[in-house]
């Protein structure tokens, strides 16, 4: 029985189709297909873009994609299982999960939001105290209502 990259290979040379071909049409690393063919998983960047590697290479060579991706996951199952078999009994404890940093465009945003913050309790206490961008239109308003409140009173007397 061949090998998932055994097949892979094989049906590729039936239709003279070379790797640098299947590269430059499906936009795959050279070095990735290369690792397929090898059954070289560890090469790959993992996850569901192996999966896609295998389909692209098996549209691009005219066999059934679905059936090399089922070829490609139970290879796959084999190699794993023949490391955790290999590996010994008492491995290390696995290490805890990382907790996920904030990502660069929150870290940016809460930045932001806490200059901004400063900016205005700094605003206001100038203000408070007489010397803040505001605190003209405020003494004209104070003088303008005590002006107010003096001018009733003596028109009174």
């Amino acid at each position: 029985m061949s090998s998932f990259g055994e097949t892979l290979r094989r049906e590729r040379e039936l239709r003279q189709i070379s790797l640098r071909e299947i590269a430059e049409a499906t936009k795959i690393n050279l070095r990735y297909l290369d690792a397929l063919e090898r059954d070289d998983f560890r090469h790959l960047p993992g996850g569901v873009f192996n999966k896609g590697f295998v389909r692209a290479y098996a549209q691009f060579i005219g066999i059934d994609p679905e059936t090399m991706v089922t070829a490609y996951l139970d290879e796959d199952r084999r190699q794993q299982a023949r490391v955790a078999r290999t590996s010994p009994a008492t491995s290390a404890p696995a290490p805890e999960p990382e907790v996920p940093a904030p990502s660069l465009t929150a870290r940016v945003w809460i930045t932001a939001l806490v200059i901004v913050l400063i900016l205005v309790v700094l605003a206001a206490g100038l203000t408070a105290l007489g010397y803040g961008p505001l605190a003209s239109r405020f003494k004209i308003l104070r003088s303008s209502a005590r002006s107010e409140i003096v001018s009733p009173a003596e028109g009174a007397a």
